[in-house]
């Protein structure tokens, strides 16, 4: 995959025909939801990429389902679509895992790219062909590997997003600077959230798909390397795929990805040596944007439970990827049912 290209809504339409052109796509279709519908295809130029074929599926993880898969599969039969069709997932995360997915599985694969419309998308689900849906209450539990033919960033749709989608997506952010550098970890944290200056997060969010682009070209079918970017994510998705079944709404993927990381920070801590100071900024951090760990010791054993179902384990144990210092990471780390209790507890009390 080449590198994510970064635009804004004027030059947006001319990337998507270019691209069209490079691949010489008989047909174009465009998968959105309906806040997709709603909030940015109004900012676009349609008109210019017609004639195309508009699909729309219900809005939020919970709708990244077989049966939503099912509705674009039979979409793309019903209009007419090729292997050398092309499908432009415009929207944020849970848009891109599956119109990937649809993509890469329609008569064996056909050719789709990736405009992702949040913080969150931008630097995580649009980069790195991960492509997936959610099954049986386990978060992308099917999928594959697919890269997309390209990704083209428009960052003027950053601007409508409300203030817990923009820390959704900066909590991956804050991830990649963790697996990073100490320098980019800094700049992260002195980030003005309240303000939100665009020129600013633009800077930000090249280094952040810098960092994970690199990772992902190294190591594309997350064999090795890769795994660096499964901070946060073991104990994080687990809290994400519980708060779906007991909360309205469930939690911001970010927002468990924040909680996740300060948890896995602990056993960083306990494990690997971790600097404690980077632990405390980290909490410290959490607790100013991110409020109150939700769960209680009552759900400890289902989080646990879902995180023995989680895809990146081996041979029966839960594995994880820890930290010895900022950029130091040690991936395939085996965590116990007593590890994952204990930093439970050490985000809960405090």
């Amino acid at each position: 995959m080449n590198a994510p290209k970064i635009t804004d809504s004027a030059q947006l339409v001319t990337a998507i025909l270019e691209e069209k052109e490079r691949l010489n796509a008989d047909r174009l279709f465009i998968l959105t939801d309906e806040h997709t519908d709603k909030l940015c295809l109004s900012i676009l130029d349609c008109p210019r990429l017609e004639p195309y074929c508009h699909i729309e599926i219900h809005s939020g993880d919970q709708n990244k389902t077989l049966h939503s898969l099912t509705a674009i599969w039979d979409m793309l039969i019903d209009e007419g679509a090729t292997r050398n069709s092309l499908m432009v997932n415009i929207g944020g995360g849970m848009i891109s895992d599956i119109g990937g997915f649809a993509a890469a599985t329609f008569k064996r694969g056909m050719h789709f790219i990736n405009v992702p419309t949040t913080l969150l998308a931008a630097v995580d689900a649009s980069i790195g062909g991960k492509t997936s849906i959610n099954y049986q209450g386990l978060k992308n539990e099917i999928g594959t590997f697919s890269q997309p033919d390209a990704v083209i960033i428009n960052t003027d749709f950053f601007a409508s997003l409300d203030r817990k989608n923009r820390l959704s997506g900066y909590a991956e952010m804050v991830k990649h600077a963790l697996i990073s550098d100490k320098e980019l970890f800094r700049q992260m944290m002195a980030y003005d959230l309240e303000t939100f200056d665009m020129s600013q997060l633009r800077v930000l969010i090249e280094k952040n798909i810098s960092v994970k682009h690199r990772f992902v070209r190294l190591d594309p079918y997350d064999l090795g390397s890769r795994k660096a970017l499964n901070l946060g994510h073991t104990i994080g998705h687990a809290l994400e795929a519980y708060s779906h079944r007991s909360q309205d709404g469930g939690l911001l993927h970010g927002y468990a990805v924040m909680w996740g990381l300060v948890a896995e920070l602990y056993l960083s801590c306990k494990k690997q040596h971790l600097d404690k100071e980077v632990l405390l900024q980290m909490l410290t951090f959490a607790k100013e944007n991110y409020g109150a760990f939700p769960f209680t010791c009552k759900e400890y054993e289902e989080i646990y439970r879902i995180m023995v179902h989680d895809k990146k384990n081996d041979a029966g144990r839960i594995c994880c990827t820890l930290l010895a210092g900022i950029g130091d990471v040690r991936i395939n780390q085996n965590i116990t049912k007593e590890d994952t209790f204990e930093a439970l507890d050490f985000i809960r009390e405090n």
